[in-house]
């Protein structure tokens, strides 16, 4: 049987094993199982694993809290995951696999070479990586055409959006059937047409960073007054306008916003930073705004996850009442 042929067809997923169970995999298991597919949750230790039971019940019940789930689907999903420190049996009857380990290189690679030898090459192989190439993670494997990278947006079982690109020796037909699956289990999946570091979200992440970080060690403003401004500006107009509409409505049209705001852009381009490494003085000057907006905040993290997941479900609520489509 040809790889074309192997991988061709309508998405069978029965099972999905879950591989690394740290905040993306939570999220990923959360997601599946809501699904009503049957998941294996995989980690290196029962510590590791008894934490992430702990926080998908917390996760799912904050669906429930907001109308998203009942208490009937609470239980139902949390009767679906399977947790395990043994891989082999994770694996067990999978049909996909998405790897969320440490995002290093050298941890990725070995764990796919594992789950290579130890899966039927029928089987498709999605790491969840924020920032490496599926080509440098799939060299040097038996079946590279089955790996293809999906990477979620934290926090993964709220946001829809999920990034999906293959690498070189991928299989077009895995990329294509992986979206199907995503469509499935709730996602939008948006597909790249070539790898690039860090993918389209977290440029996007990055870009706005190193702006703000060097706004901040130029004196032009304080951390809080910059989160307030992309909070109460950008962060009001953009969950349901991109940057092209944006500019489009800008100019009239786009052609529009080309001939009359290109020599404005121009003069914000030439003065922003290009530094790839953060100076020294502008890193101490956000670590100490930032620890200072953190006390008056508060400082544990898992109530500024809980808080900042429910602001995301009342913003996709409000959302979807007006029916805003991709």
């Amino acid at each position: 049987m040809g790889t074309d042929s192997l991988y061709t067809g309508h998405v069978e997923v029965r099972k999905v094993a879950c591989i690394g169970s740290g905040f993306i995999g939570q999220g990923w298991a959360v997601v599946f199982a809501l699904r009503g597919l049957p998941v294996a949750a995989y980690d290196i230790g029962e510590t590791v694993l008894s934490e992430a039971q702990r926080r998908i019940r917390k996760h799912l019940n904050l669906l429930r809290d907001h109308g998203l789930v009942t208490s009937d689907e609470v239980d139902e999903a949390l009767g679906r995951i399977e947790f395990t420190t043994v891989m082999e049996r994770a694996l067990e009857g999978a049909d996909y696999v998405q790897e969320s380990v440490p995002d290093r290189l050298q941890i990725k690679r070995k764990v796919f070479q594992d789950l290579d030898g130890m899966t039927d090459r029928a089987v498709i192989l999605a790491s969840s990586s924020s920032g490496f190439r599926m080509t440098d993670i799939q060299k040097g494997l038996r079946h590279p055409e089955r790996c293809v990278l999906v990477h979620p947006f934290l926090p993964v079982h709220i946001i829809p959006v999920v990034e999906v690109v293959g690498g070189e020796l991928t299989s077009p037909e895995v990329v294509e059937r992986v979206c199907e699956f995503m469509k499935r289990v709730g996602k939008v999946p948006i597909r790249l047409k070539k790898e690039v570091p860090g993918y389209i979200l977290n440029r996007f992440q990055a870009a706005v960073l190193r702006e703000a970080v060097d706004l901040v060690g130029r004196g032009v403003a304080s951390v809080e007054d910059i989160d307030r401004a992309f909070r109460l500006g950008l962060g009001i107009r953009d969950p349901f306008m991109g940057p092209f509409m944006r500019a489009s409505m800008a100019g009239g049209d786009i052609e529009g916003f080309f001939e009359h705001f290109s020599s404005s852009y121009r003069s914000r381009w030439e003065d922003m930073a290009t530094w790839t490494e953060i100076p020294e003085e502008a890193k101490e000057k956000v670590v100490e705004e930032v620890s200072l907006l953190e006390t008056a905040f508060g400082t544990d993290l898992e109530a500024r996850e809980l808080w900042r997941d429910r602001m995301i479900v009342e913003m996709i609520k409000f959302l979807n009442s007006f029916e805003v489509k991709e």
